[in-house]
């Protein structure tokens, strides 16, 4: 019996061994796993970090060329309106222009003389009885022509 208690004995003794080699044999491999699940992890959060930097430059450089897009759109129609403004000042003067030469050349109905002389530096010819300008005191033929020559 002592033969079976030490042939027990050994039996259990490698038994324990072999058991606490597999203990640390897993706690090896589940640490090994741990490892790489923990590498993998880091891995997809660098990937997505680099990701949502790629996109946030992508939508930085939209945004970029969009307000370059409108800065220019706005630069076009501020020149356009300031091109129409421009024609529009000098239309408005040339007709002022036209308007001050027709009214200078053409006697308003308000017109008065002294005399012929001041009358025929306007009208050299004299003016008709039915003309504004006209004054009896300056039809000296009474002609119904004033200042005739």
């Amino acid at each position: 019996m002592k033969k079976f208690a030490y042939l027990f004995m050994i039996v259990l003794f490698v038994f324990l061994t072999a058991c606490s080699s597999n203990e640390s044999t897993s706690k090896e491999e589940n640490a090994e796993t741990k490892n790489e699940e923990k590498q993998k992890e880091e891995a997809e959060t660098k990937a997505k970090a680099e990701a949502e930097t790629k996109a946030k430059a992508e939508a930085e450089a939209k945004a970029k060329a969009e307000a370059e897009a409108k800065a220019k759109e706005e630069a076009e129609a501020k020149a356009k309106a300031e091109t129409e403004a421009k024609e529009k000042a000098e239309t408005e003067a040339k007709a002022k222009a036209e308007a001050e030469a027709l009214a200078s050349s053409t006697p308003s109905s308000e017109e008065s003389f002294a005399n012929c002389t001041e009358l025929r530096k306007v009208y050299p010819n004299g003016v008709p009885a039915d003309h504004p300008a006209y004054q009896s005191k300056m039809d000296r033929d009474k002609d119904n022509y004033a200042c005739e020559r």
